[in-house]
């Protein structure tokens, strides 16, 4: 059975609630006295709880009541926001490899599908292999930005990554909003308010280490409201990032401290620069070259050959490349895959006689 870590820090949901307890107290005595009896005779047991007994198990239930008091039960939550954490009471599982031998298979995998990433996948095998030789089990990597012109299949390596490790991702798109909501949530009281969708996947999944990648963070701002209040992605990423805030970060939603310390966080940009300097002393920077032609070619051909089309698009899809190169439309990865799709799909047109 895998090992289960906790995710809540402070709150303790308890499976039966306070309203319940006496009438789970009165059900297992009537469990308890119709023991022995022939099968099919329940009336016996059905009413011999007395008078005396409703009594006893009353302040039976008051006691328990008084001694779970001194835990939080999340009395401010409503009952479908209970239910949504009590799945998780028991702990999460760290998810991922178990043993040095499947990072080096997960890590020799990535190199052959994407030779040109070898400086990106180089550097978290290191992360993978250290954590495991350390005494830790599942995924797990530093903070890491990779930097690098649009479409060398950044995307696609955490993709796989995630798939190689059974690892749920969470997407969030730097480039398309400026606020922190989608990584902290929004705080109760307002129409809107849910928990950020890292902590959703977790609380889904029941799995502390998921992958959460950010595209184009250094496209993001800030957002300010109309009441001059303010709120940005890299000022949400600064408490999570960090080792020792992130072991007891608030959520605005749910107002109670989970575990947010076993996240495996990739981020991607253009430009590191353009990133406050709170954010980039957080996360290690890696720098990704375009591929060679030759490692262009075994890509192409690689592709070609999974949709199961004929050799010589490979030439095809080649000269279009070059044809895109002298006219600055670009040489990259998501352009060779979009013509390869496009080919395909021309490719399954029937002929008109």
């Amino acid at each position: 059975m895998a090992q289960r870590i906790p995710l809540l820090k402070e709150l303790r949901l308890f499976r039966i609630d306070d309203s319940q307890i006496e009438d789970h107290l009165i059900e297992h005595l009537r469990t308890l006295r119709s023991t022995g009896l022939p099968d099919g005779d329940e009336s016996y047991s059905r009413h011999r709880v007395f008078l005396d007994d409703r009594a006893k198990i009353s302040r039976r239930a008051d006691q328990l009541i008084k001694a779970r008091s001194r835990f939080d039960q999340g009395g401010h939550l409503k009952r479908d926001e209970r239910k949504l954490l009590k799945p998780i009471m028991e702990g999460v599982t760290l998810e991922g490899p178990k043993s040095v031998h499947e990072v080096d298979e997960i890590a020799a995998k990535l190199f052959e599908e994407m030779p040109w990433l070898q400086s990106v996948i180089h550097t978290l095998w290191l992360d993978m292999r250290h954590h495991i030789q350390q005494g830790g089990t599942g995924l797990k990597f530093r903070p890491t930005l990779l930097q690098s012109p649009p479409g060398l299949g950044k995307s696609h390596l955490i993709k796989r990554l995630s798939e190689l490790c059974k690892l749920p991702t969470v997407q969030i798109d730097g480039g398309s909003g400026s606020e922190g909501f989608p990584l902290s949530g929004v705080g109760r009281g307002w129409g809107s308010a849910e928990c950020g969708r890292p902590l959703k996947v977790m609380l889904s999944r029941a799995v502390a280490n998921p992958i959460v990648c950010i595209d184009e963070i250094d496209k993001a701002g800030v957002a300010e409201s109309t009441s001059g209040l303010s709120t940005s992605l890299h000022h949400a990423l600064l408490g999570l990032l960090e080792p020792i805030s992130a072991e007891s970060w608030t959520c605005p939603f749910f107002q109670t401290t989970f575990d947010m310390s076993h996240i495996n966080w990739i981020m991607s940009c253009n430009d590191a620069s353009r990133l406050p300097e709170p954010l980039r002393t957080r996360v290690r920077t890696v720098y990704i070259v375009p591929p060679t032609d030759k490692q262009m070619t075994e890509f192409i051909k690689r592709e070609v050959l999974k949709r199961g089309m004929s050799e010589c698009v490979v030439r095809n899809v080649q000269q279009l490349m070059c044809c895109a190169r002298q006219y600055q439309m670009g040489n990259s990865i998501r352009m060779a895959v979009r013509l390869i799709d496009e080919l395909h799909r021309l490719d399954q047109v029937p002929l008109f006689h």
